[in-house]
């Protein structure tokens, strides 16, 4: 017999900037893209997926059923949302929302902005700033040595509040900063996983939610069409015009940028190619800029051969990318591992949706944080190739934390906590 509920798509909002204004710390998923503005309270029914990322042949094809169940269920389209991570250090997070809303982009941010976090009372850099350049000059090292062409090490910086997170106000800061990007919430309580080791360690269920703003798509999906939208190559913006119109045209010039974002975009290429019966790829990369960033961009875009493939196969043939892990896949993810001192969990993972009919669009789980309760871990990477500068890519990962640290109005706290 089917249960009958309310409608899951709802005109209770008419517009984005109501969503983004409505989010508060009980929202299961908000996810502003260039696109459309989604927004959805409750979990009406969970994946079941408990096993981690050790394996996602399946996963596919497992979400469409589930899909095709909740709709001969609930008499209505259903989307499922969430967030899926880089390795097997936290679970597949995949769900049917209760009541999803959806509107236009967000073409007016400024309405949804309202700064009001506290400062931290500890904030801990892990690795510290030293190490963190260690770690960069080790994967020079295997660079030299072996193999590897390219691998992204990370760092993460962890916050505490002497108060709750208001992530209403967080979200919207973010959507006012990131208007062109993938800004995200998602609630992870009820994900089947264990929190990060040095997160809070309440007795009640403290809130543990996905934060952030990312510049970069993985895979959207329409019908046949597909694109994607690989970064590689950065600079920090300087808030100078003039500077940052020649750091743009060094940028484009610069031939160890190039080569990293010419490693990107070849294993995008490669991954895409089976699906499509036509690719499109740039030869040369374009600027796109976020409120802390320049990078350089590539779109491609093409026809899917089969219908039958969904968004979601393509996301998972494409990531990790080298824009997060490294090239060759293998070699980058083992580096990782050895090098660094903390699990990533969802960050460089993705974050995104799919529907019953296979489209969905997808983001790359980049300028982050995940909290839980009054404890905020924020992430940030840099792309390690020959010729790359331990110092520079400390300051990259300073800058792109600063996505992050803007929105809870701790811009300076870099400089003077670490």
């Amino acid at each position: 017999m089917k249960t009958q509920l309310p409608p899951m798509y709802s005109e209770r909002w008419t517009s984005a900037s109501e969503l983004a204004i409505a989010c508060n710390n009980n929202t299961s998923f908000f996810f502003a893209t260039p696109t459309q503005t989604m927004f959805a309270e409750g979990v009406r029914s969970r994946l079941p997926q408990s096993s981690r990322m050790t394996n996602t042949s399946n996963l596919p094809q497992q979400a469409r059923e589930f899909l095709q169940q909740q709709m001969q269920n609930y008499w209505c389209p259903t989307l499922l949302v969430g967030a899926i991570p880089f390795d097997d250090s936290a679970a597949v997070n995949l769900f049917v929302p209760d009541r999803l809303h959806r509107a236009q982009p967000l073409t007016n941010p400024a309405a949804v902005s309202g700064l009001g976090v506290a400062r931290p009372s500890q904030s801990i850099a892990i690795p510290d700033p030293t190490t963190y350049q260690e770690n960069v000059a080790q994967g020079l090292a295997l660079i030299d040595q072996s193999e590897l062409l390219k691998v992204v090490l990370s760092r993460s910086l962890e916050l505490s509040f002497s108060d709750d997170i208001d992530f209403g106000q967080l979200i919207g800061n973010l959507a006012n900063s990131n208007r062109h990007g993938y800004t995200y919430l998602i609630d992870l309580v009820d994900a089947i996983d264990s929190p990060p080791s040095q997160l809070s360690q309440a007795s009640s269920v403290p809130p543990h939610k996905l934060i952030g703003a990312s510049p970069e798509l993985l895979v959207r999906r329409r019908g046949l069409k597909v694109e994607a939208n690989p970064l590689a190559g950065s600079v920090a913006l300087s808030g100078d015009p003039d500077r940052d119109s020649q750091q743009a045209y060094a940028l484009l010039n610069s031939k160890k940028d190039r080569y990293e974002h010419a490693v990107v975009v070849e294993a995008v290429a490669n991954a895409l190619r089976p699906f499509c019966d036509y690719l499109n790829v740039p030869s040369i990369p374009s600027i796109i800029e976020t409120d802390t960033m320049m990078h350089l961009s590539t779109q491609i875009k093409g026809n899917l051969h089969d219908p039958e493939i969904c968004a979601l196969s393509v996301a998972l043939a494409l990531h990790p990318t080298p824009a997060v892990c490294g090239a060759p896949p293998e070699q980058a993810y083992d580096a990782i591992k050895t090098i660094e001192s903390f699990s990533r969990r969802y960050f460089t993972g993705m974050v995104g949706w799919m529907d019953d009919h296979g489209d969905g669009e997808w983001a790359v789980t980049i300028r982050c944080g995940e909290a839980r309760g009054r404890c905020l871990r924020l992430y940030a990477g840099a792309g390690v190739v020959a010729g790359s500068s331990p110092a520079k890519e400390l300051a990259e990962t300073s800058a792109k934390l600063r996505t992050m640290l803007k929105a809870l109005g701790l811009n300076d706290l870099l400089e003077v906590s670490i």
